[in-house]
């Protein structure tokens, strides 16, 4: 037997070919595998180096190729990682190019594709949310809360931790649409605790705009707590007026303007009471002297007079006055008729019509005598009776 200088394989020594590699045999030159050779020859370990190299070539090239995959599937684990870190910071556009780029290199694992369909879900939401901004902007108010709406349904939807981060976005816009709606009904609203029930609604805003428009609330009730109260006390209404001034101060508290007209209509107030109180006082006083003088200087003598008439008898007549505060009635007249010696020569009494004078009234009196002697004769009241009402 011999050796195939090729591949090693034993073969005939006749054989021309090797039976398993085909190469052309040299048969001058003998191979005996059981024969030792007196020299040394490089033909002998040719056939075993050559499947050893092989061999370790194929073993060399697997581990690399080993090696690397493994160092692609570490990178992919950490971009994915990244990626998911920086969609929940919110940079969507750097973390969808990151995944992109991964699933380049690893378009079958299906985790990396899940999250790029998510990222540009959101993204898609972003780009919603820029149009939303822009009907608020233009104070399209109702066509921004429906898109809105819109969002907060599908983020709801999706229940997701990266969809989660959307949701203060979502409500910033949602405060910004209430601000707007409340800064469009202020004009509308004319009662404080409408305007109270307003800043109710803010208080839980934290936006630059809610500052604003929370100021303007509060200026309006103040303006609406004075215009009511000013009313209030120009019709003396110092009570009703106090309560529109505490009903402004109990949501815009320490406001100096309200705090000043409170003082004010405390003063003016008591200054009130004080001119009503000398009123009365005066009132009183006056009563006190109406009725003295209605008791005893009702009446006031106009004019009396003493004329004969055709038949040469005395008639008496005059006129009175009531100076009095209340209704007279039963006015009775007394006088006293003299001579020319200014001798009483006559006593008498006349009452006096209507029998009713009103304060102011003017009544009269007359009487005739039919016994008094020819002569020349005076006439003089000397006294008035009456009844008050």
């Amino acid at each position: 037997m011999t050796l195939c200088p090729h591949c090693g394989t034993e073969v005939h020594e006749d054989s021309r070919f090797c039976s398993q590699c085909g190469t052309r045999l040299n048969n001058n030159e003998e191979h005996h595998i059981h024969k030792k050779s007196g020299g040394k020859k490089s033909g002998v370990w040719l056939p075993v180096l050559v499947p050893v190299l092989a061999l370790l070539v194929a073993a060399g090239g697997l581990f690399w190729t080993y090696s690397h995959q493994q160092e692609v599937n570490e990178q992919v684990i950490k971009d994915k990682e990244k990626a998911e870190q920086l969609a929940l910071d919110g940079k969507y556009e750097q973390a969808e190019k990151l995944l992109v780029k991964t699933v380049d290199r690893r378009p079958d694992f299906q985790p990396l594709q899940e999250d790029l369909n998510a990222v540009q879900a959101v993204l898609s939401i972003v780009d919603d949310f820029n149009e939303v901004e822009k009907d608020i902007e233009a104070n399209h108010i109702n066509e921004a809360e429906e898109k809105l709406t819109t969002i907060q349904n599908q983020i709801q939807e999706e229940q997701s931790q990266l969809f989660a981060t959307l949701t203060p976005k979502a409500n910033h816009f949602q405060s910004q649409i209430t601000i707007r709606r409340i800064n469009d009904e202020l004009n509308k609203l004319t009662e404080v605790d409408e305007l109270a029930a307003k800043l109710n609604t803010l208080s839980g805003l934290n936006l630059e705009e809610t500052a604003k428009v929370r100021r303007k609330i509060n200026e309006k009730i103040v303006s609406l707590s004075t215009n009511k109260a000013e009313d209030a006390l120009e019709d003396k209404q110092y009570n009703e007026a106090v309560a529109f001034v505490d009903q402004g101060l109990q949501y815009v508290s320490n406001h100096e303007k309200l705090i000043q007209l409170k003082e004010r209509i405390k003063q003016e107030r008591e200054a009130f009471e004080q001119a009503q109180h000398d009123r009365m006082e005066d009132a009183m006083q006056q009563a006190a002297k109406d009725e003295l003088k209605n008791q005893n200087a009702a009446i006031e003598v106009v004019e009396v007079q003493l004329k004969k008439d055709e038949y040469g008898d005395i008639k008496v007549n005059g006129k009175v006055k009531s100076v009095a505060t209340q209704i007279l009635s039963t006015v009775t007249a007394s006088y006293e008729i003299r001579n020319e010696k200014d001798e009483v020569v006559k006593q008498d009494s006349a009452k006096v019509y209507p029998v009713y004078l009103n304060p102011g009234d003017k009544g009269t009196f007359e009487k005739v005598h039919y016994d008094l002697k020819e002569g020349d004769y005076t006439v003089e009241v000397t006294d008035l009776e009456w009844l008050v009402e």
